[in-house]
């Protein structure tokens, strides 16, 4: 009798569909009709997927908790066991798998299978929403262009064998135990659990955390989606503050989706959804994802066009978010555009807003007819980050005006317009780039190596062209009042003597001035 607790199948989109069909309580239809087919179906493509091991009666934590808390006492029996699907990108065969499995000496060895490992998905026996905890290996970076700070290490055992991938995970919403804002809560939390040390919840706990004292008018499980409170209330419960940026700028969205992610924390983003595939349009609703990754797809950065300030940010030109409706890692078009919406009954409502395109299809099945309005980044911050991105940007944009005014002056010489990268980070990122770094070396390397610092720090690195010329250490766990300007490393000589002279010239007056901040440490 042949063995049934795996199967071996070459990778097609075509046999994907009839894994999760048979693996599922779905038909194939359906599964054809998903969103997800077509998004795999090209993420698949790109990873070079070649072989799907199908690991049959999983046992997955996140499912069990749902299955307890709603599924089990369902009168129609629902099973309590899932199916785990394992990709490659090499040509796995049968009998040399089973040869491993046996003991025997084979060609398939578990660092070969480790190697070419992309990652799991978990099968769901739901007929509508199966698509469970997925973990899958990332788009290349593309020479750096493309950068995912918020994945982490998973490792998946196969009978014995040691797989890992570094990701982020992902599920598809059930509508039952949870909506789109908690299929987000989810990923998020699988980040920040590791990141500030809090357990991580399966959806049905989320939705239960969410929604255990708010007065809302209605039952909380069939769950139709979270309000903002909500989101927020399910943040505070494990521990985190949450910070609530309005979405609707294209310069603080970039900003501060870069600040905070870079070192490593996941955002919530919240939009409402627009389908412009037929006239008049379609309001959807809202629509909530977590941003894991961007891409620097524009050759030069945009300067702020109030302050004149050149972020590394503003040479975003696209994000990856996980996105229940679409997939993991999914491309969202991160440049604002100003889009005319015709809606009602008969297109009488004009509406312009400021949207951004998705990987959602409309009415039209065509990707990318579906705009998003960004109005909403809500943030997950341990309790100790106090000083927000928002104070520390307007202290940098003084000090570039006088960086500016000094130029014009010809008191420093500086070739090129500063560019700045400004972002959130930990002492241990941040004295690991510099021990790793030959751009600063003897006894100034060792100062900086030994010194100490709080856990969480704001770098604000200014590049003239190419070259690192200075870098700005503020401490993120002080009060906005204090003089929280921790250390600044100046790679040019001339411009650390000219800043110091000029500090000490000020006069008392200049105090109240935010670019004070670093101004003070070159007086001292």
């Amino acid at each position: 009798m042949a063995d049934r607790s795996y199967e071996i199948h070459p990778y097609s989109i075509n046999n994907l569909i009839s894994i999760l069909a048979s693996k599922s309580k779905a038909c194939p239809e359906t599964v054809k009709e998903k969103l997800h087919k077509v998004y795999f179906e090209g993420y698949f493509g790109t990873l070079k997927a070649q072989t799907v091991i199908v690991e049959n009666d999983y046992i997955d934590r996140d499912y069990l908790d749902d299955y307890l808390g709603y599924y089990g006492s369902c009168f129609i029996p629902y099973e309590r066991k899932c199916t785990r699907l394992h990709f490659f990108n090499i040509d796995v065969k049968e009998n040399e798998f089973g040869a491993l499995l046996k003991g025997d000496v084979t060609n398939c060895t578990c660092d070969l299978l480790n190697t070419a490992y992309l990652g799991f998905m978990v099968v769901k026996p739901l007929p509508q929403t199966f698509i469970g905890r997925t973990c899958l290996k990332t788009y290349d970076d593309d020479g750096k262009r493309r950068c995912f700070p918020v994945v982490r290490d998973y490792d998946s055992n196969l009978y014995g064998m040691k797989l890992g991938v570094r990701s982020l995970a992902f599920q598809e919403q059930d509508h039952v135990v949870s909506a789109c804002a908690t299929s987000a809560l989810w990923s998020i939390f699988h980040a920040t659990g590791m990141l500030f040390q809090h357990p991580i919840l399966s959806p049905v706990e989320i939705t239960k955390i969410a929604c255990e004292s708010m007065p809302i008018e209605t039952r909380f499980m069939p769950n139709e989606g979270l309000q903002t409170i909500q989101m927020a209330q399910a943040i505070r419960k494990l521990d985190m503050e949450p910070l609530l940026i309005k979405a609707d700028n294209e310069n603080v969205f970039k900003s501060t989706l870069y600040a905070y992610i870079n070192c490593g924390i996941p955002l919530l983003l919240g939009f409402s959804i627009v389908d412009v595939s037929s006239s008049p349009g379609i309001m959807y609703g809202g629509h909530a994802v977590t941003i894991t990754g961007y891409s620097l797809g524009h050759a030069y950065p945009k300067p702020d066009p109030i302050s004149g300030l050149s972020l590394m940010s503003s040479r975003i030109d696209r994000i990856y978010a996980h996105d229940d409706q679409v997939g993991p890692f999914s491309r969202i078009i991160a440049d604002f555009e100003d889009v005319e919406f015709k809606l009602g009954p008969n297109g009488q409502d004009i509406y312009k807003r400021k949207s951004i395109k998705t990987s959602h299809r409309g009415e039209s099945k065509r990707i990318g007819s579906i705009w998003a309005i960004p109005e909403i980044l809500m943030i997950p911050l341990y309790h100790k980050i106090r000083i927000r991105f928002s104070y520390i940007r307007e202290i940098v944009e003084h000090f570039d005006v006088i960086i500016e005014a000094l130029k014009t002056n010809n008191l420093i010489n500086l070739r090129n317009k500063l560019l700045w990268d400004v972002h959130l980070t930990t002492v241990n990122d941040y004295k690991s780039e510099i021990l790793n770094s030959n751009a600063l070396r003897g006894e100034s390397k060792r100062k900086v190596l030994t010194q100490g610092l709080p856990r969480f720090l704001w770098r604000a690195k200014a590049y003239c062209g190419t070259d690192i010329i200075l870098d700005l250490i503020f401490d993120a766990t002080d009060i906005e009042q204090a003089s929280f300007l921790q250390t600044a490393i100046v790679y040019d000589e001339s411009l650390c003597k000219q800043l110091t002279i000029f500090s000490k010239s000020l006069d008392a007056s200049s105090k109240s001035q935010p670019a004070w901040k670093i101004l003070e440490w070159f007086t001292r």
